[in-house]
């Protein structure tokens, strides 16, 4: 009986340290953290014309001023003028700029029978990327004839005012920080534009939008 109490006290200690090892095991911690800083990018557009010779922005409602030459236009005349586009010097990265969109805008016409056309039917246009920004390069009917690439139209042909948006135009790449291109405009009226036409205006707008790279 003493050897049986005996042993079953041991068995009872043995319990007690078992449990009591097992509830002060532990291990050692440590944690590593990294973090950056995230800047956003920079990308802004300014136009230059031969009215506006400083570059500035010239959103839509503040268009720049394009001065064609050739003056009133008659059937089959042309007229150019010049635009350079760049990135403002504090663009962080460049992009593309494209020929997105042509307006026009006039006077009602005359209420006739037949009907007087709008002076926008009867108006087309063609767009060239120039070597060098404008006036350097030079914005006329050679600008046509020769290597530069064309942006909207062809050596072959001319877009209509009116056709909106416009088709087949091709971007440009435009680099950061005060990268510019310069484009030349060729306007022409119609051959086949209406007598009625004649003393009447219309005023159009091109509209340029630069998308960044990233």
């Amino acid at each position: 009986m003493l050897r049986r109490r005996r042993i079953q006290a041991l068995l009872a200690v043995g319990v007690v340290f078992g449990v009591g090892t097992a509830s002060t095991v532990a291990a050692w911690t440590d944690t590593e953290a990294a973090s950056s800083s995230f800047a956003a990018s920079v990308f802004d557009t300014q136009s230059q014309t031969a009215s506006t010779p400083e570059f500035a922005s010239h959103p839509a409602g503040s268009a720049a001023s394009l001065v064609f030459t050739g003056g009133a236009l008659h059937p089959g005349a042309v007229a150019h003028a010049w635009i350079n586009v760049r990135t403002s010097p504090a663009s962080t990265v460049g992009g593309i700029v494209v020929l997105s969109g042509v307006s026009s805008s006039e006077p009602p016409p005359p209420v006739t029978t037949p009907v007087t056309p709008l002076v926008a039917s009867a108006l087309e246009y063609r767009i060239v990327r120039l070597p060098g920004l404008a006036p350097g390069s030079a914005c006329g009917a050679a600008a046509f004839g020769g290597a530069n690439p064309f942006v909207a139209g062809s050596g072959a042909g001319y877009l209509p005012v009116l056709q909106t948006p416009p088709s087949g135009v091709t971007p440009t790449p435009l680099g950061p920080a005060g990268a510019g291109v310069g484009f030349c405009v060729e306007v022409r009226m119609s051959p086949e534009a209406a007598n009625s036409l004649q003393g009447r205006s219309a005023t159009v707008t091109w509209t340029f939008t630069g998308t960044s790279s990233g």
